[in-house]
């Protein structure tokens, strides 16, 4: 409500009345607010609703914020978090995309002097996989310019020293969710070359395999009530081929201003998808506290040691068989009542005794 009256008031004719404006005091416009924090406005980009409690919690236990964190619906899927301490806060953006039921989350910082109903929300940053370029065309410049058609670009993923090869280049860039997602762009030099690159997207959540756009699918679309749709099938314009594996290396990244830092292409354990965020229509179980089962109760892993052989005994000469004195012998010991068993002590080595009977 508040941003339609934003984008109203632009061409509202006001009346006389409305028009005189009112002057406010300068001590009481430019007082302290009394409202302290550091704010993140945010969206939940679906077709659906949510339940605001559950979002709450879930978001609570994804990011685990030292000093806590605080939530408050604002408008329709919009929602305000206010954060305790500014790491908090800033830990957030380094972890993108992130999505609640796969369905992608988009928010934007907001300071003092914004009003969060008119942040725009319609970017959110993604890992981009472009593919297609010949190894002596993957350069800074090149990713930086490509990069900046899909949308914002923010920065470029490095080998240890400094340089863009592989069989992709990966980039880090700002999209515009209210597009549908770019999967190619053919680019053409002034000599009259042309080059076909792909794109793939890591962490891509749920987006409509008609027109592309994330937010709802395909069963949601609007494109199947134009007249004269036709039902692609497995045909469809997009498809799953447009997600990208995240690679698991320590990379060097390049951003705008052409710095370059060391930092892992996983550094996000991240993106907590929908895989660890759990249903809208009831909260999450309880964290457990004991560090056996890690930050999030999972349980470690079990490692079984190797059996344990015991020795062989030890081999010993065949027996040679008996004489035919030694027979009769023992056929006249058979006819003796038999002994009763012998039992040894646990006398010291040198000195076993046993006990019991003995032969006359």
């Amino acid at each position: 409500m508040d941003s339609e009256l934003g984008r109203l008031g632009v061409s509202l004719s006001l009346t006389e009345d409305e028009d005189t404006g009112l002057v406010f005091p300068i001590g009481l416009w430019h007082s302290e607010s009394l409202t302290t924090g550091f704010f993140i406005v945010g969206r939940l980009v679906s077709s659906k609703s949510f339940h605001p409690e559950a979002l709450h919690t879930t978001l609570r236990s994804a990011f685990n914020p030292v000093k806590g964190m605080d939530f408050k619906l604002i408008e329709g899927d919009r929602f305000l978090l206010k954060f305790f301490h500014i790491l908090d806060r800033d830990r957030v953006f380094d972890r993108y995309p992130w999505a609640y039921e796969k369905k992608i989350l988009v928010w934007a910082p907001v300071e003092a002097v914004d009003n969060p109903n008119l942040v725009d929300l319609s970017w959110c940053d993604f890992r981009i996989h472009i593919h297609g370029l010949p190894l002596g065309k993957m350069t800074r410049d090149l990713a930086t310019f490509i990069g900046n058609n899909l949308g914002k670009f923010k920065e470029v993923d490095l080998d240890s020293n400094g340089e863009v090869w592989g069989s992709s280049v990966r980039i880090r860039a700002s999209v515009d969710i209210t597009k549908p997602l770019k999967r190619a762009l053919k680019i053409r030099t002034v000599l009259g070359d042309e080059q076909l690159v792909t794109f793939t997207y890591e962490r891509l959540p749920n987006f409509c395999y008609l027109c592309g756009v994330m937010g709802h699918l395909s069963c949601q679309c609007e494109v199947q009530l134009q007249e004269g749709f036709c039902d692609p099938g497995e045909h469809a314009p997009y498809g799953d081929w447009l997600r990208a594996a995240a690679p698991v290396s320590f990379r060097g990244r390049i951003g705008v201003n052409g710095n370059l830092s060391s930092t892992s292409s996983t550094s996000c354990p991240s993106f907590v998808s929908s895989s660890f965020l759990q249903s809208q229509s009831e909260p999450p179980p309880p964290r457990r506290g004991s560090s056996i089962f890690g930050s999030f109760g999972t349980p470690p892993s079990v490692f079984f040691p190797p059996p344990v052989h015991s020795p062989a005994p030890p081999q010993t000469s065949p027996v040679p068989p008996l004489t035919l004195s030694q027979q009769v012998l023992v056929a006249d010991l058979n006819l003796v009542s038999p002994l009763p068993p012998v039992h040894y002590s646990l006398s010291p080595p040198h000195s076993p005794t046993p006990t019991g009977h003995s032969l006359p």
